[in-house]
């Protein structure tokens, strides 16, 4: 279920994806999800009228650049840029950004390596996308 400020690129495919919140989302070109995957884009405000939160929220965009893979069952939260190429390993938890071409996992999901740059741009630059 995506919401109406979620703007998609082509090639994209969800195998099981939610948005939640009223923030802009940009899905790139060539994203693919497994399942239960989704993305925040509100937070409780904490610092407002009352305490643990008030009744307002704060949105922020999500941007997942071209050629993003995500395994099954990953998070991300509000104000995180993924960058174009990165993998997120199943069961992550993107709490702040991820690099251009970065494999990254856990919770809090940390880079844990790079995708070859030189075989990465001469895929895209062939047009092989699956």
């Amino acid at each position: 279920m995506l919401t109406k400020k979620t703007h998609i690129g082509t090639n994209v495919n969800f195998n099981g994806f939610r948005v939640y919140g009223n923030g802009d989302v940009t899905i790139g070109d060539n994203f693919h999800s497994g399942s239960g995957c989704f993305i925040i884009t509100q937070v409780h405000n904490y610092q407002g009228e009352s305490i643990p939160y008030d009744s307002t929220y704060l949105y922020k965009t999500v941007t997942i650049e071209d050629n993003v893979w995500f395994g099954m069952n990953v998070s991300v939260l509000s104000g995180c840029t993924i960058g174009e190429g990165a993998i997120l390993q199943a069961g992550s938890v993107v709490v702040s950004d991820i690099p251009k071409l970065g494999i990254a996992g856990g919770n809090p999901a940390k880079v844990f390596k790079y995708r070859d740059s030189e075989h990465y741009f001469d895929l895209k630059n062939n047009g092989k996308f699956h």
